[in-house]
């Protein structure tokens, strides 16, 4: 139906397989932040958040739910793809949050800040939304790029 506006593919192949590949490594790092906040392997720094990998879970089964519709060749996989989205924005804006208010606390000289540092607040939901992103983009000028050099024009509105 938004097809046309929103520029999307006639075929949810292609985003179906991304959408997989995203959700599969959220699921990933999610279970091994849980299980190195737990202790069952050898800690990592940044992964000692059990409730972040919990959250890095449920960005990940939103991004998976989305692949059925998508393999399907159904537009409401779209909606999937935008909520995980949000959600991994969402995780990433309270990261920095995080950084920003330890940072304070450090340059502040409080007690429990005076040795805080910021590698361990480097935590995979600010790496992975910055990875997400970065591909994302990539693969939009990609796009673009092969639209230009090769003639090839997407169906949509005149621009």
């Amino acid at each position: 139906m938004y097809r046309e506006e929103l520029n999307l593919p006639e075929n949810s192949k292609w985003p179906s397989v991304l959408t997989s590949a995203i959700g599969i490594a959220y699921l990933c790092v999610g279970v091994l932040q849980i299980f190195s906040s737990l202790q069952l392997i050898t800690p990592l720094v940044g992964f000692s958040d059990l409730i972040g990998g919990f959250l890095l879970i449920i960005v990940a089964s939103v991004f998976l739910t989305g692949t059925k519709p998508l393999s399907k060749n159904n537009q409401e996989g779209y909606a999937f793809i935008a909520v995980g989205y949000i959600l991994a924005a969402l995780l990433f804006g309270l990261q920095i949050l995080v950084i920003i208010t330890n940072s304070l606390g450090w340059f502040l000289r409080f007690e429990d800040w005076i040795a805080w540092s910021i590698w361990n607040d480097i935590t995979p939901s600010l790496w992975m939304f910055v990875i997400l992103m970065t591909a994302t983009g990539s693969l939009w000028v990609i796009g673009n790029m092969r639209e230009k050099i090769l003639g090839v024009r997407k169906e949509g509105p005149p621009t």
